[in-house]
C-alpha cells in the first residue's frame, strides 16, 4: 500500500499532547475543515470537500477509477480512501473541536450516481489506538455501504414526473430546492450530489443499529456454516423511541441456499438467533443502556422476536438458550 502513514505511536502521541494542560490543539476547531483539506492535499495530493453537521464531519472526494468492471473497488482507489481516512483521523484526534463521527463519501468521477459511504466513530478510533479494542473488532465498528446515491435517485424520479407534467425547466430547480432537497433524516440517505452535501448529525443509537445490521450481513457472508446454508439478501436497522419505549428493530431478508435443504423454521431460527447474538455483542461492547428491548424480524417467514436487553445479555453469556427466549415470545 502506498501510504505516508503516520505510525500508530505518532498518532497516539499527537492525541495525548493535544490534551495536556498548556498545550494547544494541533488543529484548532476554527480551522477544522481547512485542516482536513490541507492535510489531504499536502500529504496525498487528494482534493476533498468538507462539511460539518453538529458533531459529525463529512468528507467528500471524487476518485478516478473507483470501480473495476465487476464493481469491486480498485487497489488504487482503496489506497486513496485509506489516505483520506488517515488524514481525517489525524485531525480529529488532535483537535479541540467536538467531533464524534466522521463520514467519508466517495464516488467514481465517471459514475457519480454510485457512491461508497464509510462512517467511523472517533471514540472507536481512540480506543483502537490505545489497544483497548482489537483490529478485528475495530473493523466491525465502521459502517461501509456501497449504494446508488439516494438524492440522485430521488431527483431522477422527480424529473421524470416534471417532464410528464410539462413543468418548464426554469421552474424545475426551484421546485426541487423547495421540496426535494432537504437534509437526510436517516443514515441511509447520507451522500453528496451536484455540489451539495446531504448529511446529518449522527447519534449513537442509529449508528449502533446500523452497525448491527451490517454485522449480520457479514456474519452470513463470512461464517462458513452460515454462508453454506442461508443467503441473506438484505438487512435494515432502525432505532425507535416512542411512547417512552426505546428499541432496536433489525429486519433480515434471507432464504435457504438450496431448495429443500432446510425447513422454513430452521432458516428462521438461524436468522433470529444469529441476529440476536450480534445485537447483544454490540450493545455489550459499547456499554449502551438507552435501549429497552430488541425486535428482530425475519421478513421471508413473517416472524418476529422481541427480546429485552436483560435477556439478550443472558443469551450472550450462555445463561439463557435461544429456545427459552423464543418460547417467551410465543407466550
Amino acid at each position: 500500500m502506498r501510504c505516508k502513514k503516520l505510525p500508530a505511536l505518532a498518532l497516539l502521541c499527537s492525541c495525548v499532547l493535544a490534551l495536556l494542560p498548556g498545550c494547544g490543539p494541533t488543529y484548532p476547531k476554527e480551522d477544522l475543515k481547512e485542516s482536513i483539506i490541507k492535510v489531504c492535499k499536502k500529504e496525498y495530493k487528494l482534493d476533498v470537500k468538507v462539511e460539518l453537521a453538529g458533531k459529525t464531519v463529512a468528507i467528500y472526494c471524487a476518485l478516478q477509477d473507483l470501480w473495476d468492471l465487476t464493481f469491486a473497488m480498485t487497489k488504487k482507489a482503496s489506497e486513496e480512501l485509506n489516505d483520506v481516512i488517515l488524514s481525517v483521523s489525524r485531525v480529529t484526534l488532535s483537535t479541540d473541536a467536538s467531533v464524534e463521527y466522521y463520514v467519508v463519501i466517495a464516488h467514481d468521477a465517471r459514475l457519480p450516481e454510485i457512491q461508497i459511504i464509510i462512517v467511523k466513530r472517533v471514540e472507536d478510533v481512540k480506543r483502537f489506538m490505545l489497544n483497548d479494542i482489537s483490529r478485528g473488532e475495530f473493523s466491525k465498528r465502521m459502517l461501509i455501504d456501497k449504494r446508488i446515491n439516494p438524492q440522485a435517485k430521488k431527483e431522477h424520479d422527480i424529473k421524470q414526473v416534471f417532464e410528464k407534467m410539462g413543468l418548464e425547466k426554469k421552474w424545475q430547480d426551484t421546485v426541487m430546492d423547495d421540496f426535494f432537497r432537504a437534509q437526510p433524516a436517516a443514515l441511509g440517505d447520507i451522500g453528496y450530489w451536484n455540489d451539495r452535501f446531504y448529511i446529518k448529525d449522527i447519534q449513537l443509537p442509529e449508528f449502533l443499529v446500523e452497525q448491527i445490521a451490517g454485522r449480520v450481513r457479514m456474519e452470513f457472508f463470512e461464517n462458513k456454516n452460515l454462508a453454506e446454508s442461508v443467503l441473506v439478501k438484505s438487512t435494515k436497522g432502525n432505532y425507535i423511541n416512542k411512547d417512552g419505549k426505546r428499541y432496536f428493530e433489525v429486519s433480515v431478508l434471507g432464504e435457504a441456499k438450496s431448495v429443500g435443504s432446510l425447513r422454513p423454521d430452521e432458516i428462521s431460527n438461524m436468522i433470529l438467533s444469529q441476529t440476536l447474538k450480534v445485537a447483544a455483542d454490540v450493545i455489550h461492547g459499547y456499554g449502551f443502556e438507552d435501549v429497552d428491548y430488541i425486535v428482530i424480524v425475519d421478513e421471508a417467514n413473517s416472524k418476529a422476536l422481541k427480546v429485552t436487553t436483560a435477556d439478550a445479555e443472558k443469551f450472550r453469556k450462555n445463561r439463557m438458550s435461544f429456545d427459552e427466549i423464543a418460547s417467551q415470545t410465543e407466550n
